[in-house]
């Protein structure tokens, strides 16, 4: 049984009539007859009376073509889903994101897209750097918007989105809050609160680096998975720390932020998503996302 049976059986079938139906289905009334003997053939039953003056359904007739609408009209739904899908009108996205991302143009250009493309859901989750490359190896998210550095990338496309420097967070009541600008030098001796090393080892050591190279010798008090949480923590009074500069968007009492005279490295912010991706929404996202990266954070 083919969807072609079905089309003739529901033409003869709201037709009753073998030569309109044909016209309809635009094929010889013969073929057509031959067409609904072989479809009952096939169901074991008769689906027309058939006599010189009528056609009319039988029983069985009359409850096949119930289902043979609803099937028909599946399938007519499932080639417009399919088309829709096609040209990036429908479907699903994963993106994962860091935590600071939150802090930049990228809820503005969601909600542009989510406006421009209603048939398109996008759901986001909060992953570090590392766990989003693991989750766009795995499937498991379409497209990342990460920290990248020094990481391989190799099998993926990473588009710089947004570049930012380090600013210092300190206590507003700090013997350095005064100052308009603060050297790294300045820092010696000081309490920091920085991320784990294991979550961004090479930048880590990069900051270190840094910090050695202008004569200060950090002394981690306390890491510091996310900058909220670092916040926090030089709220209470615990330490100072490297934040990156859209950070300063979260006004906390008690803290304020300080440009940093130094060569630390700049904290980069990437669209990334792998190679050979053939999801026409998630292109239209990407597109969105980079033509508002040009905005100021």
């Amino acid at each position: 049984m083919e969807v072609r049976h079905l089309r003739y059986f529901i033409a003869v079938a709201e037709e009753l009539h073998f030569g309109r139906a044909a016209q309809r289905v635009n094929i010889c009334q013969p073929p057509l007859s031959q067409q609904i003997k072989d479809l009952e053939q096939e169901l074991g039953v008769a689906l027309f009376c058939r006599n010189h003056k009528k056609v009319s359904l039988t029983d069985a007739g009359a409850a096949f073509l119930e289902d043979a609408r609803d099937i028909l009209r599946r399938v007519e739904l499932a080639a417009e889903r399919a088309r829709s899908v096609g040209r990036g009108a429908l479907g699903r996205i994963t993106m994962g994101l860091v935590l600071p991302a939150l802090d930049t143009f990228l809820l503005d250009a969601i909600r542009e897209f989510r406006a421009s493309n209603p048939g398109i859901e996008i759901q986001l989750l909060e992953l570090g750097t590392l766990a989003q490359l693991k989750a766009l190896a795995a499937g498991d998210i379409q497209v990342g918007v990460m920290r990248l550095f020094q990481q391989d990338t190799k099998g993926l496309v990473a588009e710089r989105i947004l570049e930012e420097p380090y600013v210092l967070a300190l206590p507003s009541k700090h013997r350095l809050a005064s100052l308009k600008e603060v050297p790294i030098g300045a820092l010696d001796n000081e309490s920091f609160i920085l991320f784990p090393r294991r979550t961004h080892p090479a930048l880590y050591d990069k900051i270190i680096a840094c910090c050695s190279a202008a004569g200060c010798t950090p002394t981690i008090e306390q890491e510091a998975t996310t900058k909220v949480t670092a916040i926090a923590l030089v709220a209470a009074g615990i330490g100072i720390a490297l934040v990156p500069a859209s950070t300063r968007k979260q006004h906390r009492f008690g803290v304020v932020y300080r440009p940093i005279l130094g060569d630390l490295p700049v904290v980069e912010l990437s669209l990334v998503w792998k190679e050979g991706t053939e999801s026409a929404a998630l292109y239209k996202l990407i597109d969105t996302v980079i033509e508002r990266s040009i905005l100021p954070i």
